[in-house]
């Protein structure tokens, strides 16, 4: 049985379990036919675990996971509503999103970073989610197809250079020109929740 310190939420209990999950998942190529508009990768990851015990003076809940069979301990802080309705044998469904996707920018588009934080409303089943998408435009400068290299600059002038891993990534870099703005844009979720037998 693996313990966790006090994490503040219940929600972090699936990003516990996921990232050992995640670092055996393979990245699932998205299909793109026709000139390389766009080059897209992601991962879905979910996770299902069983309720063992709860604690309401410490707030501590012991999970199994349903398919390794491993447990953890987590602590839920004030900020997990409805703590009273989870109960021993309940179902949890953990799901994370990860993905990277690059396309030509709009035109005057600019970096930008939304996040989207939610919680169950009082009187619902317990539950979270959490969720980050970034976007960086970049001016392209160059691409090495021998090395799968591409040479972009973002939006503070810093040059980088960034390993393209995928065939539709080379393709995609291999079409455009100097001075083409790409945006690039990182995406991860994560939502966890007692869900129904």
């Amino acid at each position: 049985m693996r313990r966790l310190k006090s994490v503040g939420a219940l929600f972090t209990m699936g990003k516990t379990m996921l990232i050992r999950s995640l670092v055996c998942a393979v990245l699932i190529l998205a299909p793109v036919s026709g000139f390389a508009q766009n080059a897209e990768r992601g991962v879905t990851i979910e996770v299902d675990a069983t309720v063992r015990s709860v604690d309401p003076e410490t707030r501590r809940i012991v999970l199994d996971n349903s398919s390794t069979g491993e447990s953890e301990i987590i602590f839920a802080g004030p900020e997990v509503v409805n703590f009273d309705q989870i109960e021993t044998g309940d179902k949890v469904k953990a799901v994370y999103t990860l993905g990277i996707a690059a396309r030509m920018a709009d035109p005057g588009e600019v970096d930008s970073a939304v996040e989207v934080d939610g919680q169950a409303m009082e009187g619902e089943k317990p539950g979270a989610l959490s969720g980050t998408m970034v976007t960086l435009i970049l001016e392209f400068l160059s691409f090495d197809p021998a090395n799968s290299v591409a040479t972009v600059k973002d939006s503070s002038g810093v040059e980088q250079m960034i390993e393209v891993e995928t065939d539709a990534g080379r393709e995609f870099a291999a079409e455009l020109k100097a001075g083409d703005r790409v945006a690039l844009t990182f995406t991860e979720g994560l939502a966890v929740g007692i869900v129904a037998d």
